[in-house]
C-alpha cells in the first residue's frame, strides 16, 4: 500500500486550526469516495503548513479524475482559504514488495470481505485476489461508497469483539456467521446492488469458525443448500466456499 503526503501552505491570514479541520474534512471525503484506506490519517501542523499522510491502494488514487463532488468542492474551499494549492505526492510504501491493487480489466467475480486488522478495500477481486479500489466501481450512493464503508466498519467492530473474546463475543460471532443477522443482510444487500451495477457476480464472505472441521466441511451451504466444501483451495485461502451468492 502507498503512503501519500497531502499538504498545503497557508499563505493567507486564515487560522491554522480552521484549515486543520477543513483538511480533516477533506480526508473524510477521500475516504467516503474510496480513495484512501483506513479510518485515521496522521495529520499535523508544521509551521504554516498542514500535512496529512493517508494510505492508498494505488499511486494515483488522489488523481482528480477520481474525485467526486464533495472532494472537489472541499479542495476548492481549502485552496481559496489558504491562497495556495494543495500538493500531493507519494512518499513511500508499507512494504517493499507491494505492487498495486487489482488491475483486472474484468473480474470473474467479486467478494465482499474484511477483517479486524486490514485497511484494504472490502471488495476483493475473485480473479487476482487483490483489493479493488472502490473508485473504480460505479458510484454506489450520494457520489460515493458510504453504505459499503459503513458495513465494513460494522463488520470490523464485530470481528474485533469476537477476537477480544470478552465483551459481546457470542453476539458478534453470530452477526458474522448467521445468514439472517443484521450484519449479513446488510452485506447481502450491498452484494446485490454491486452485482446490478457492475454485471459481475458478487459474493458475500460468511464467517465460519471451523470448530469441528470435518463436520463443517460436510454440512451444506446455509444459503443455497448445496455442498460448499472445495476439492482444492481457492487462492490458497478458501477451503470451503463460505461465500454466499447474493442472488
Amino acid at each position: 500500500m502507498y503512503i501519500q503526503k497531502i499538504q498545503i501552505e497557508i499563505k493567507s491570514k486564515a487560522d491554522k486550526d480552521e484549515i486543520f479541520e477543513e483538511m480533516n474534512l477533506l480526508t473524510s471525503y477521500y475516504r467516503g469516495n474510496g480513495q484512501s484506506q483506513g479510518r485515521i490519517e496522521s495529520q499535523y501542523i508544521a509551521g504554516r503548513k498542514i500535512i496529512c499522510l493517508p494510505f492508498t491502494l494505488e499511486k494515483d488514487s488522489f488523481d482528480r479524475k477520481y474525485n467526486n463532488f464533495y472532494t472537489e468542492r472541499q479542495i476548492d474551499k481549502i485552496e481559496q482559504l489558504c491562497a495556495a494549492k494543495i500538493q500531493i505526492k507519494t512518499v513511500g510504501k508499507t512494504s517493499a514488495d507491494y505492487k498495486s491493487a487489482c488491475k483486472c480489466k474484468k473480474s470473474d467475480f467479486y467478494i465482499l470481505i474484511t477483517n479486524y486488522i486490514t485497511i484494504q478495500s472490502p471488495i476483493c477481486c475473485g480473479t487476482c485476489q487483490e483489493s479493488v479500489p472502490l473508485y473504480r466501481l460505479p458510484k454506489y450512493a450520494d457520489h460515493g461508497y458510504m453504505p459499503i464503508l459503513s458495513w465494513e466498519s460494522d463488520y470490523i467492530s464485530c470481528d474485533s469483539l469476537q477476537m477480544n473474546c470478552y465483551v459481546g463475543e457470542r453476539w458478534a460471532l453470530n452477526q458474522m456467521e448467521n445468514l439472517k443477522s443484521t450484519l449479513t443482510r446488510q452485506g447481502l444487500k450491498i452484494c446485490r446492488t454491486l452485482e446490478s451495477l457492475t454485471n459481475t457476480p458478487t459474493y458475500y464472505y460468511l464467517h465460519n469458525y471451523l470448530k469441528y472441521k470435518e463436520a463443517d466441511l460436510a454440512r451444506a451451504c446455509p444459503g443455497c443448500g448445496n455442498t460448499w466444501a472445495l476439492q482444492s483451495q481457492l487462492h490458497e485461502r478458501y477451503e470451503i466456499l463460505n461465500v454466499i451468492n447474493a442472488g
